[in-house]
């Protein structure tokens, strides 16, 4: 490592699978419990670095000698980017490679800051019987694919001993065996939206880079449907507008991709995609600017669909939203053959992508037999790494609920002053709650669609009567109710939910008002030491905080603020028992790589 380096990161993340993985080619070792054999040789990995002066794009050829027979061996390079798979080999046999690979500054996981390291990443299965005979590399001008997205595109990290099948893997760590003559750079990082992306810095790394004639693949979706800002028609839209518009100025070409879709539920004998919305936004967009369109939704949808029980054979175990290794084949595939339909072969190799075949549902069963193994590092015992709360008198509540898991450890800002939508507040309140969201939605508010992300919290609150009625608007025209979950969220109405929660029997909880919540909010401390006038506003003993480059409302008088919520829910979770209870099944929870 660097001293560069060294002095660039947040060294605070040194201990975590994201620090081993960035300096071992995306690659860490399994904590394996005591006892484990394994006698498949293909789960071995070689690792090897080339140090390069410069960022840049560059070619690389390598040439191995099998030392014995070889069967299904894969490539890999960067950050665990696959190079080739299904490679078999005789016992003395030589194998050539040349590929092409860009070396760009990187923002990980759990870090605000760049990863400025130089180095070249080669890695290969089956490293007990396969001699590196030789790596060149050579720094030569070519086209570049850039990659922004969500987890579930990302250059996801893999355990030794590999098993493709326990493997988290983001889709577009597979294109790079499909480039013709081009190197692929995947920016897209777990956590974000269309918004983040930009405002984390992800985006400033490819645009300062990118130059003409270059490719910019475009996939969010997941993330902004939590976020009541980014609305398929609204907010997200504008953004992928802007994207394809900006990347054009700049000389590349655009492709827009619907998000891929998690295994669908049911509702009424069908199923259903909470992100179809998103899918659609996609494709308007993509026809209003002639940009070129990838439906992986509904591709991804039909899949599961037709799979059955084995759809789950495609994601990671546990989850339904992140694909592993074998999920991430099947959409790079599909990615790769419908993206030539619609442009020309100068960025992907059509006779390596005719011949390439994706996983089927006969997954082996050995490969679903996993090693038992310890529990990993606690990313929640590091330092919050959000930007914006460093020497803020909040800062040690906020790190208490970030040690709660209450926070999303993937992106750069708390935006700690700022307001709260009502809706937005649900998620991390659930998380406190340890209380999951129910479907169907049975459209209770008019301003609540079964496709909102938030619909599922906002009937359980409906079933359990936590929602105060002095908190419900209704609509002038029609009469129907609103739950209003754009508008900022109040000390009252924020209290009500806890206290209402508190409170176990039905019967007295739908009698708790704002005004009682606001009372035993003080004195259960919910928020420390302070207290409320009689209209809710809170009384303030401290000075006025300063807010620097905030871009959101700030929280002024009756309006709770960000950190004080995250206060709010720590200390609720100190009165209800801390973390012993799990956290609710089904919960979308990014894999940090």
């Amino acid at each position: 490592m660097s001293r560069e380096t060294e002095n660039i990161l947040d060294m605070n993340i040194k201990d975590t699978d994201t620090w081993k993985a960035l300096n071992n080619g995306g690659w860490t070792n399994r904590r394996l419990k005591e006892g484990y054999k394994c006698d498949n040789c293909k789960r071995a990995i070689a690792i090897k670095k080339v140090t390069v002066s410069e960022f840049g794009t560059y070619r690389v050829d390598l040439e191995f000698m099998a030392k014995d027979n070889i069967r299904d061996m894969s490539l890999f390079a960067g950050r665990r980017n696959m190079v080739s798979r299904g490679i078999n080999l005789a016992k003395g046999e030589k194998y050539k490679k040349s590929f092409y690979i860009a070396v760009t500054p990187y923002i990980p996981a759990l870090s605000a800051k760049r990863y400025v390291d130089k180095t070249i990443y080669v890695s290969f299965t089956h490293a007990d019987i396969v001699q590196l005979c030789d790596i060149k590399v050579l720094k030569e001008e070519v086209p570049v694919i850039w990659v922004a997205g969500d987890s579930t595109l990302t250059d996801q990290n893999a355990g030794i001993p590999y098993y493709p099948y326990g493997s988290c893997a983001g889709w577009a760590q597979t294109i790079l065996r499909f480039a013709k003559k081009a190197a692929v750079c995947n920016l897209a990082h777990s956590g974000m939206t269309s918004n983040c992306f930009r405002d984390d810095g992800h985006y400033g790394i490819a645009k300062k880079m990118m130059k003409k004639g270059d490719f910019f693949i475009i996939q969010f979706g997941h993330n902004d449907q939590k976020r009541r800002n980014l609305q398929p028609f609204g907010g997200y839209s504008d953004n992928l507008e802007k994207y394809v518009e900006e990347v054009r100025k700049l000389g590349a070409f655009p492709v827009i991709c619907s998000p891929i879709s998690r295994i669908p539920a049911m509702e009424d004998g069908k199923y259903y995609s909470l992100l179809a919305p998103y899918r659609d936004a996609c494709e308007r967009v993509a026809n209003k600017l002639k940009a070129p369109f990838i439906d992986l939704h509904d591709y991804t949808f039909d899949k599961w669909i037709e799979f059955g029980d084995s759809a789950k054979d495609f994601f990671i175990p546990g989850d339904i939203t992140h694909t592993n290794e074998y999920g991430a084949l099947l959409i790079g595939d599909f990615f790769a053959k419908e993206i030539t339909k619609q442009s020309d072969d100068s960025f992907f190799d059509k006779k390596i992508i005719e011949n390439s075949k994706a996983p089927v549902t006969d997954i082996a069963s050995e490969e679903k037999t996993l090693p038992k193994e310890k529990p990993g590092f606690d990313i929640f015992g590091i330092e919050p790494p959000y930007v914006d709360i460093k020497g803020i008198p909040e800062y040690k509540d906020i790190k208490k609920a970030f040690k709660y898991c209450l926070l999303d450890p993937c992106v750069m800002y708390a935006h700690p002053y700022a307001v709260m939508p009502r809706a937005q507040l649900l998620m991390v309140m659930f998380k406190a709650f340890r209380m999951a969201g129910k479907r169907p939605y049975g459209g209770e508010f008019a301003d609540i669609s079964k496709y909102d992300w938030d619909a599922g919290y906002i009937q359980a609150l409906v079933d359990e009567d936590m929602i105060d009625e002095k908190t419900i608007g209704h609509d002038k025209e029609s009469g129907k109710k609103l739950f209003r979950p754009d508008d900022s969220l109040t000390y009252a109405e924020f209290m009500s939910f806890i206290v209402r929660f508190l409170e176990k029997n039905k019967e007295k909880r739908k009698k708790v008002t704002l005004e009682q919540s606001l009372r035993k909010a003080y004195e259960l401390r919910i928020l420390g030491d302070v207290s409320f006038t009689k209209d809710g506003k809170k009384i303030f003993k401290d000075t006025k905080q300063n807010v620097i480059n905030e871009k959101y409302e700030i929280a002024t008088e009756t309006y709770i603020s960000r950190a004080e919520i995250y206060m709010g829910l720590a200390r609720f979770m100190d009165i209800a028992g801390g973390v012993e209870s799990d956290l609710p099944s089904g919960l979308d929870i990014h894999p940090v790589h």
